[in-house]
């Protein structure tokens, strides 16, 4: 497995998958700014495209975070999905429940920051 980019931090809220022509439950293990891994008794393919979205509870109103994405990892307890698809909302979201669940938010930050750069550059 390849170093990864971004912090993981613990993580554990429910969250509805949808795939073409289907929709589960499954529960967040763990978390970056780039995937999760879930633990769900469901079989999905490598590859397979899904939809994500978890709900933050105790925020009145409820607060929900979507994702796009698919399956990098299968393993026996779930499976490891990527993120290729996050509006601005559910970034922001997302930007915060990793860096306030992680031990040292300011690397969250910086690897955030960093993760921006390299995009920028990419396209210019």
């Amino acid at each position: 497995m390849g170093t990864r980019k971004f912090s993981r931090v613990q993580f554990h809220v429910a969250a509805t998958i949808r795939t073409e022509g289907r929709q589960f439950q499954g529960e967040v293990e763990n978390l970056s700014m780039t995937g999760m891994m879930l633990v769900t008794k469901e079989r999905l393919a490598e590859g397979e495209r899904v939809e994500i979205t978890i709900v933050l509870t105790g925020a009145d109103p409820e607060i929900s975070v979507s994702f796009g994405g698919s399956v990098t990892r299968i393993c026996e307890d779930g499976v490891g999905l990527t993120f290729d698809k996050v509006d601005l909302d559910s970034y922001m979201h997302l930007k915060n429940i990793v860096s306030y669940n992680s031990d040292d938010a300011e690397t969250v930050m910086e690897e955030i920051g960093h993760s921006i750069d390299e995009k920028f550059t990419a396209y210019h």
